[in-house]
């Protein structure tokens, strides 16, 4: 099965993988994070919410 990019932010893109499975890529640092969900917006919400938090881990 193709991967299929869903959505592409500055430094993130969120792929399809297969089976209801997303990754979200941090383009810079190649950190990868697995995301399950109903369809591609479920995905974007769950990625969303991760980059924010991640952020403020970081700070």
């Amino acid at each position: 099965m193709s991967r299929r990019t869903v959505h592409q932010w500055k430094d993130w893109l969120l792929e399809y993988i297969g089976d209801d499975r997303y990754e979200l890529i941090n383009l810079h640092t190649r950190s990868v994070h697995t995301v399950v969900a109903k369809n591609a917006m479920e995905a974007e919400n769950h990625c969303r919410q991760m980059m924010i938090k991640l952020k403020e881990e970081a700070v």
